[in-house]
Protein backbone atom coordinates (compact mmCIF):
# COMPACT_ATOMS: atom_id res chain seq x y z
CA UNK A 1 0.00 0.00 0.00
CA UNK A 2 1.64 3.70 -1.46
CA UNK A 3 1.21 6.65 0.29
CA UNK A 4 -2.14 7.21 -1.30
CA UNK A 5 -3.44 3.87 0.19
CA UNK A 6 -2.97 2.40 -3.54
CA UNK A 7 -1.88 -1.25 -3.60
CA UNK A 8 1.94 -1.76 -4.72
CA UNK A 9 2.59 -5.41 -4.14
CA UNK A 10 5.95 -5.70 -5.88
CA UNK A 11 7.15 -9.13 -7.46
CA UNK A 12 9.45 -9.52 -4.42
CA UNK A 13 6.44 -9.12 -1.93
CA UNK A 14 4.39 -11.39 -4.00
CA UNK A 15 6.84 -14.20 -4.12
CA UNK A 16 6.87 -13.42 -0.07
CA UNK A 17 3.64 -14.40 0.54
CA UNK A 18 3.11 -16.79 -1.40
CA UNK A 19 6.20 -18.35 1.01
CA UNK A 20 4.75 -16.77 4.15
CA UNK A 21 0.91 -15.76 4.52
CA UNK A 22 2.09 -13.21 6.87
CA UNK A 23 5.00 -11.00 7.37
CA UNK A 24 4.38 -11.53 10.77
CA UNK A 25 5.88 -15.15 10.66
CA UNK A 26 9.32 -13.77 9.02
CA UNK A 27 11.13 -13.28 12.01
CA UNK A 28 10.71 -16.43 13.30
CA UNK A 29 10.86 -18.32 10.34
CA UNK A 30 14.53 -16.65 10.29
CA UNK A 31 14.86 -17.85 13.70
CA UNK A 32 14.35 -21.46 12.51
CA UNK A 33 16.34 -21.62 9.86
CA UNK A 34 19.09 -20.57 11.77
CA UNK A 35 18.26 -22.59 14.64
CA UNK A 36 18.76 -25.56 11.87
CA UNK A 37 21.60 -24.02 10.29
CA UNK A 38 23.71 -24.13 14.25
CA UNK A 39 22.91 -27.83 14.28
CA UNK A 40 24.43 -28.37 11.07
CA UNK A 41 27.16 -26.79 12.04
CA UNK A 42 27.58 -29.03 14.96
CA UNK A 43 26.71 -32.25 12.37
CA UNK A 44 29.44 -30.81 10.18
CA UNK A 45 32.33 -30.17 12.83
CA UNK A 46 31.74 -33.09 14.77
CA UNK A 47 32.40 -34.96 10.81
CA UNK A 48 35.58 -33.66 10.21
CA UNK A 49 36.60 -34.90 13.63
CA UNK A 50 36.28 -30.69 15.21
CA UNK A 51 35.04 -31.85 18.91
CA UNK A 52 32.23 -28.33 19.50
CA UNK A 53 31.37 -29.16 22.86
CA UNK A 54 35.71 -28.95 23.94
CA UNK A 55 35.81 -25.99 21.89
CA UNK A 56 32.26 -24.27 23.49
CA UNK A 57 34.12 -25.49 26.80
CA UNK A 58 31.06 -27.63 27.94
CA UNK A 59 30.74 -30.82 29.54
CA UNK A 60 29.40 -33.54 27.20
CA UNK A 61 25.92 -34.69 28.61
CA UNK A 62 25.84 -38.41 26.80
CA UNK A 63 29.08 -38.84 24.97
CA UNK A 64 26.54 -41.17 22.59
CA UNK A 65 24.40 -38.32 21.87
CA UNK A 66 25.84 -35.45 20.05
CA UNK A 67 24.94 -31.78 20.66
CA UNK A 68 23.92 -31.50 17.13
CA UNK A 69 20.93 -34.28 18.12
CA UNK A 70 19.15 -31.71 20.61
CA UNK A 71 19.43 -28.84 18.47
CA UNK A 72 17.93 -30.89 15.48
CA UNK A 73 14.90 -32.13 18.00
CA UNK A 74 14.29 -28.76 19.12
CA UNK A 75 14.21 -26.64 15.37
CA UNK A 76 11.71 -29.31 14.15
CA UNK A 77 9.63 -28.87 17.59
CA UNK A 78 9.47 -25.06 16.87
CA UNK A 79 9.22 -25.61 13.38
CA UNK A 80 6.39 -27.52 13.12
CA UNK A 81 4.81 -25.17 15.64
CA UNK A 82 5.14 -22.30 13.29
CA UNK A 83 4.05 -24.56 9.83
CA UNK A 84 1.27 -25.70 11.92
CA UNK A 85 0.07 -22.05 12.99
CA UNK A 86 0.97 -20.66 8.99
CA UNK A 87 -1.29 -23.35 8.09
CA UNK A 88 -4.28 -22.68 10.34
CA UNK A 89 -3.71 -18.64 9.68
CA UNK A 90 -3.70 -19.92 5.58
CA UNK A 91 -6.90 -22.27 6.34
CA UNK A 92 -8.78 -19.12 7.93
CA UNK A 93 -8.16 -16.93 5.11
CA UNK A 94 -8.67 -13.43 6.25
CA UNK A 95 -10.54 -14.60 9.54
CA UNK A 96 -7.75 -15.13 11.48
CA UNK A 97 -7.00 -12.68 14.07
CA UNK A 98 -3.91 -10.37 13.84
CA UNK A 99 -2.59 -12.06 17.11
CA UNK A 100 -3.00 -15.41 15.48
CA UNK A 101 0.69 -15.53 14.00
CA UNK A 102 2.12 -14.30 17.60
CA UNK A 103 1.09 -17.69 19.11
CA UNK A 104 4.27 -19.46 17.65
CA UNK A 105 6.56 -16.71 19.01
CA UNK A 106 4.76 -17.50 22.52
CA UNK A 107 4.80 -21.19 22.33
CA UNK A 108 8.55 -20.79 21.01
CA UNK A 109 9.53 -19.07 24.32
CA UNK A 110 7.37 -21.25 26.37
CA UNK A 111 9.13 -24.46 24.96
CA UNK A 112 12.86 -22.31 25.54
CA UNK A 113 11.84 -22.01 29.37
CA UNK A 114 10.15 -24.78 30.27
CA UNK A 115 10.95 -26.21 33.55
CA UNK A 116 10.11 -29.42 32.90
CA UNK A 117 12.79 -32.27 32.76
CA UNK A 118 12.06 -33.29 28.95
CA UNK A 119 12.83 -31.79 25.67
CA UNK A 120 16.58 -31.62 26.74
CA UNK A 121 16.16 -29.51 29.56
CA UNK A 122 19.63 -29.79 29.86
CA UNK A 123 20.53 -27.75 26.47
CA UNK A 124 17.90 -25.40 27.36
CA UNK A 125 19.36 -24.55 30.73
CA UNK A 126 22.63 -24.16 29.14
CA UNK A 127 21.39 -21.64 26.24
CA UNK A 128 19.72 -19.47 29.06
CA UNK A 129 22.95 -19.40 30.97
CA UNK A 130 24.52 -18.06 28.20
CA UNK A 131 22.05 -15.86 27.33
CA UNK A 132 21.56 -14.47 30.93
CA UNK A 133 26.25 -13.83 30.86
CA UNK A 134 25.62 -12.46 27.43
CA UNK A 135 22.90 -9.39 29.25
CA UNK A 136 25.27 -9.16 32.17
CA UNK A 137 26.17 -5.67 32.53
CA UNK A 138 29.27 -7.19 34.93
CA UNK A 139 32.46 -5.47 32.70
CA UNK A 140 34.57 -7.82 34.78
CA UNK A 141 32.71 -11.16 34.36
CA UNK A 142 35.08 -14.04 31.83
CA UNK A 143 33.79 -14.34 28.61
CA UNK A 144 33.54 -17.83 27.46
CA UNK A 145 34.16 -19.01 23.63
CA UNK A 146 30.44 -19.88 23.94
CA UNK A 147 29.38 -16.69 25.09
CA UNK A 148 31.32 -14.63 21.85
CA UNK A 149 29.92 -16.99 19.43
CA UNK A 150 26.29 -16.78 20.17
CA UNK A 151 26.85 -12.91 20.54
CA UNK A 152 28.44 -12.97 16.90
CA UNK A 153 25.59 -15.42 15.72
CA UNK A 154 23.20 -12.58 17.39
CA UNK A 155 24.64 -9.82 15.11
CA UNK A 156 23.14 -11.80 12.21
CA UNK A 157 20.33 -11.46 13.91
CA UNK A 158 20.25 -7.62 14.42
CA UNK A 159 17.90 -6.76 11.67
CA UNK A 160 15.72 -9.94 12.21
CA UNK A 161 15.05 -8.02 16.24
CA UNK A 162 14.00 -4.60 14.53
CA UNK A 163 11.68 -6.81 12.14
CA UNK A 164 10.83 -8.65 15.12
CA UNK A 165 9.45 -5.36 16.81
CA UNK A 166 7.90 -3.90 13.48
CA UNK A 167 5.84 -6.74 12.39
CA UNK A 168 4.51 -7.33 16.23
CA UNK A 169 3.47 -3.48 16.09
CA UNK A 170 1.71 -3.72 12.80
CA UNK A 171 0.21 -7.10 14.64
CA UNK A 172 -1.19 -4.52 17.51
CA UNK A 173 -2.97 -2.56 14.75
CA UNK A 174 -1.05 0.45 13.95
CA UNK A 175 0.21 0.92 10.61
CA UNK A 176 3.23 -0.02 9.11
CA UNK A 177 4.06 3.04 7.32
CA UNK A 178 3.51 5.42 10.71
CA UNK A 179 7.03 5.98 12.25
CA UNK A 180 5.48 7.39 15.29
CA UNK A 181 3.39 4.23 15.96
CA UNK A 182 4.95 1.94 19.38
CA UNK A 183 7.62 4.43 19.27
CA UNK A 184 9.60 2.87 16.33
CA UNK A 185 11.96 5.24 15.15
CA UNK A 186 13.69 4.85 18.63
CA UNK A 187 13.25 1.30 19.49
CA UNK A 188 13.79 -0.14 16.16
CA UNK A 189 17.40 1.24 16.29
CA UNK A 190 18.16 0.56 19.69
CA UNK A 191 17.14 -3.51 18.90
CA UNK A 192 19.27 -3.22 16.02
CA UNK A 193 22.24 -1.78 18.02
CA UNK A 194 21.96 -4.22 21.20
CA UNK A 195 24.22 -7.17 19.62
CA UNK A 196 26.65 -5.12 18.91
CA UNK A 197 26.25 -3.45 22.39
CA UNK A 198 26.81 -6.83 23.65
CA UNK A 199 30.00 -7.72 21.69
CA UNK A 200 31.70 -4.04 22.58
CA UNK A 201 31.12 -5.13 26.17
CA UNK A 202 32.56 -8.23 25.87
CA UNK A 203 35.41 -7.04 23.89
CA UNK A 204 35.81 -4.57 26.40
CA UNK A 205 35.76 -7.69 29.27
CA UNK A 206 38.48 -9.14 27.68
CA UNK A 207 40.35 -6.40 27.22
CA UNK A 208 40.47 -5.92 30.72
CA UNK A 209 40.58 -9.41 31.65
CA UNK A 210 44.00 -9.64 30.06
CA UNK A 211 45.36 -6.91 32.37
CA UNK A 212 45.44 -4.26 29.36
CA UNK A 213 48.11 -6.30 27.40
CA UNK A 214 46.20 -7.45 25.13
CA UNK A 215 45.47 -4.40 22.47
CA UNK A 216 43.65 -6.83 19.69
CA UNK A 217 40.35 -6.55 22.00
CA UNK A 218 40.27 -3.06 21.45
CA UNK A 219 40.34 -3.15 17.88
CA UNK A 220 37.85 -6.00 17.59
CA UNK A 221 35.68 -3.53 19.78
CA UNK A 222 36.02 -0.59 17.57
CA UNK A 223 35.07 -3.14 14.69
CA UNK A 224 31.39 -3.52 16.50
CA UNK A 225 31.38 0.24 17.36
CA UNK A 226 31.46 1.14 13.43
CA UNK A 227 27.88 -0.51 12.62
CA UNK A 228 26.43 2.25 15.51
CA UNK A 229 27.14 5.12 12.79
CA UNK A 230 25.26 3.09 10.01
CA UNK A 231 22.48 2.34 12.38
CA UNK A 232 22.29 5.81 13.95
CA UNK A 233 22.70 7.90 10.15
CA UNK A 234 20.41 5.24 8.95
CA UNK A 235 17.00 5.96 11.39
CA UNK A 236 17.61 9.50 10.63
CA UNK A 237 17.27 8.74 6.92
CA UNK A 238 14.38 7.12 7.67
CA UNK A 239 13.13 10.52 9.00
CA UNK A 240 14.37 12.63 6.50
CA UNK A 241 12.30 10.22 3.88
CA UNK A 242 9.44 10.93 6.28
CA UNK A 243 9.81 14.79 6.17
CA UNK A 244 10.12 14.79 2.20
CA UNK A 245 7.16 12.73 1.56
CA UNK A 246 5.07 15.08 3.47
CA UNK A 247 6.86 18.39 3.39
CA UNK A 248 9.02 17.87 0.05
CA UNK A 249 12.26 18.96 1.85
CA UNK A 250 14.06 17.97 5.32
CA UNK A 251 13.54 20.73 8.22
CA UNK A 252 15.10 23.39 7.55
CA UNK A 253 16.81 23.84 11.32
CA UNK A 254 18.54 20.64 10.25
CA UNK A 255 22.08 21.26 9.28
CA UNK A 256 22.21 19.10 6.74
CA UNK A 257 20.12 17.57 3.47
CA UNK A 258 19.12 14.17 2.47
CA UNK A 259 21.85 14.05 -0.39
CA UNK A 260 24.63 14.56 2.43
CA UNK A 261 23.25 12.77 4.70
CA UNK A 262 23.19 9.44 2.34
CA UNK A 263 27.12 10.24 1.35
CA UNK A 264 27.81 10.24 5.09
CA UNK A 265 26.02 7.13 5.81
CA UNK A 266 27.55 5.24 2.84
CA UNK A 267 31.04 5.99 3.92
CA UNK A 268 30.73 4.69 7.21
CA UNK A 269 28.93 1.13 5.16
CA UNK A 270 31.89 1.08 3.65
CA UNK A 271 34.24 1.67 6.95
CA UNK A 272 31.73 -0.77 8.47
CA UNK A 273 31.70 -3.47 5.63
CA UNK A 274 35.92 -3.81 5.26
CA UNK A 275 36.70 -3.39 8.56
CA UNK A 276 34.27 -6.30 9.57
CA UNK A 277 35.73 -8.36 6.18
CA UNK A 278 39.07 -7.70 7.04
CA UNK A 279 38.66 -9.10 10.59
CA UNK A 280 36.64 -11.97 9.74
CA UNK A 281 39.49 -13.63 7.32
CA UNK A 282 42.73 -11.48 9.32
CA UNK A 283 41.66 -12.18 12.83
CA UNK A 284 38.31 -14.54 13.40
CA UNK A 285 39.70 -16.86 10.92
CA UNK A 286 43.47 -16.33 10.46
CA UNK A 287 43.52 -17.13 6.97
CA UNK A 288 45.65 -13.92 5.66
CA UNK A 289 48.51 -11.96 7.32
CA UNK A 290 50.50 -9.71 5.94
CA UNK A 291 54.57 -9.38 6.60
CA UNK A 292 56.88 -6.94 6.26
CA UNK A 293 59.69 -8.32 5.57
CA UNK A 294 60.86 -11.01 3.34
CA UNK A 295 62.93 -13.86 4.80
CA UNK A 296 65.06 -14.25 1.87
CA UNK A 297 66.16 -10.45 0.80
CA UNK A 298 65.22 -9.03 4.77
CA UNK A 299 63.78 -6.07 2.44
CA UNK A 300 60.70 -4.22 4.17
CA UNK A 301 58.34 -5.33 1.21
CA UNK A 302 54.44 -6.25 2.50
CA UNK A 303 53.71 -9.94 0.98
CA UNK A 304 50.40 -11.21 1.35
CA UNK A 305 50.75 -15.10 3.24
CA UNK A 306 47.69 -17.39 3.71
CA UNK A 307 47.86 -19.84 6.35
CA UNK A 308 49.88 -22.39 6.60
CA UNK A 309 47.87 -25.27 8.90
CA UNK A 310 44.60 -25.77 7.38
CA UNK A 311 42.09 -28.64 9.06
CA UNK A 312 40.44 -28.85 5.63
CA UNK A 313 42.16 -30.66 3.14
CA UNK A 314 40.88 -28.76 0.15
CA UNK A 315 42.39 -24.99 0.14
CA UNK A 316 39.34 -23.95 -2.27
CA UNK A 317 37.10 -24.12 0.48
CA UNK A 318 38.78 -21.36 2.21
CA UNK A 319 39.06 -18.93 -0.78
CA UNK A 320 35.74 -19.54 -1.75
CA UNK A 321 34.23 -18.72 1.98
CA UNK A 322 36.42 -15.21 1.86
CA UNK A 323 34.67 -14.66 -1.43
CA UNK A 324 31.12 -15.37 0.10
CA UNK A 325 32.18 -13.00 3.11
CA UNK A 326 33.35 -10.56 1.41
CA UNK A 327 30.18 -10.15 -0.88
CA UNK A 328 27.45 -10.42 1.58
CA UNK A 329 29.58 -8.43 4.40
CA UNK A 330 29.19 -5.63 1.99
CA UNK A 331 24.96 -6.39 1.60
CA UNK A 332 23.99 -7.28 4.88
CA UNK A 333 26.15 -4.37 5.73
CA UNK A 334 23.49 -1.82 3.79
CA UNK A 335 20.77 -4.20 5.92
CA UNK A 336 21.50 -2.26 9.20
CA UNK A 337 19.53 0.48 8.18
CA UNK A 338 16.39 0.58 9.84
CA UNK A 339 15.22 3.32 6.64
CA UNK A 340 14.76 0.08 4.67
CA UNK A 341 12.16 -0.81 6.30
CA UNK A 342 9.54 -0.13 3.90
CA UNK A 343 6.75 -2.86 2.54
CA UNK A 344 7.98 -2.56 -1.40
CA UNK A 345 10.97 -4.02 0.00
CA UNK A 346 9.91 -6.54 2.15
CA UNK A 347 10.85 -9.49 -0.29
CA UNK A 348 14.37 -8.16 -0.50
CA UNK A 349 15.02 -8.06 3.15
CA UNK A 350 13.49 -11.41 3.72
CA UNK A 351 15.97 -12.43 1.07
CA UNK A 352 19.52 -10.78 2.49
CA UNK A 353 18.01 -11.84 6.39
CA UNK A 354 17.84 -15.40 5.19
CA UNK A 355 21.50 -14.79 3.09
CA UNK A 356 23.43 -13.03 6.52
CA UNK A 357 22.42 -16.61 8.45
CA UNK A 358 23.97 -18.68 5.91
CA UNK A 359 27.45 -16.45 5.45
CA UNK A 360 27.10 -16.85 9.65
CA UNK A 361 26.78 -20.64 9.57
CA UNK A 362 30.57 -20.50 6.62
CA UNK A 363 31.68 -18.10 9.52
CA UNK A 364 30.59 -20.07 12.24
CA UNK A 365 32.53 -23.03 10.01
CA UNK A 366 35.77 -21.58 10.12
CA UNK A 367 35.86 -19.48 13.43
CA UNK A 368 35.68 -23.12 15.02
CA UNK A 369 37.73 -24.27 12.69
CA UNK A 370 40.86 -21.80 13.16
CA UNK A 371 40.18 -22.56 17.08
CA UNK A 372 40.57 -26.16 16.74
CA UNK A 373 43.95 -25.53 14.74
CA UNK A 374 45.28 -22.90 17.21
CA UNK A 375 44.65 -25.29 20.06
CA UNK A 376 45.94 -28.15 18.51
CA UNK A 377 49.40 -26.25 17.06
CA UNK A 378 49.32 -24.10 20.20
CA UNK A 379 49.79 -21.12 18.22
CA UNK A 380 49.65 -20.21 14.45
CA UNK A 381 53.25 -20.10 12.78
CA UNK A 382 54.66 -17.05 10.47
CA UNK A 383 57.70 -16.66 8.84
CA UNK A 384 58.31 -13.19 10.28
CA UNK A 385 57.03 -12.13 13.68
CA UNK A 386 56.34 -8.49 12.61
CA UNK A 387 53.09 -8.51 10.81
CA UNK A 388 50.76 -5.95 9.55
CA UNK A 389 47.54 -7.81 10.59
CA UNK A 390 46.12 -6.91 13.74
CA UNK A 391 47.58 -10.19 15.49
CA UNK A 392 50.88 -7.95 16.22
CA UNK A 393 48.80 -6.28 18.53
CA UNK A 394 49.33 -9.08 21.02
CA UNK A 395 51.92 -8.04 23.60
CA UNK A 396 52.93 -10.43 25.00
CA UNK A 397 52.70 -12.96 22.44
CA UNK A 398 49.27 -14.87 22.75
CA UNK A 399 49.69 -17.90 24.67
CA UNK A 400 46.73 -21.06 24.33
CA UNK A 401 43.88 -20.52 26.35
CA UNK A 402 43.28 -23.31 28.52
CA UNK A 403 39.37 -25.17 28.50
CA UNK A 404 37.30 -23.55 30.76
CA UNK A 405 33.91 -25.10 32.26
CA UNK A 406 31.30 -23.29 32.52
CA UNK A 407 29.94 -21.99 35.66
CA UNK A 408 27.36 -23.98 37.57
CA UNK A 409 27.51 -26.64 34.37
CA UNK A 410 28.12 -29.56 36.90
CA UNK A 411 25.25 -28.40 39.36
CA UNK A 412 23.06 -31.62 39.48
CA UNK A 413 19.73 -29.35 39.87
CA UNK A 414 20.03 -28.48 36.28
CA UNK A 415 20.25 -31.97 34.86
Amino acid sequence: MDANGTSSMTPHHSLLHSILPAATYRPIVVFCIGLWGWGLNLYLLSRHHIDPAQLLQIHAIDKHSPMHKAVFSLATIITLLVTLNMWWYSLMKGQASTWTPLICYVLALALVLWPGKGLYRKERERFVRVLRRLFSLNILSTVYFADIILADILTSFSNVFGDLFTTGCSALGNPSDNPDACHRDILVPLLISLPYLIRLRQCISEYLESGGQTKRHLFNALKYASAFPVIIISATQKRADHWIAATGSVPSTWWINDTNLFRIWMFFVFINSMYSFWWDISMDWSLINITTTSPRTHQQTPILRFRRHLHFNDPIWYYAAMTLDFVLRTTWSLKLSSHLYVKRLEGSIFTMELLEVFRRWVWVIFRMENEWVKRATASLPTDNPVLLSMESLHNPPPKLMTIREEDGDDDPASK
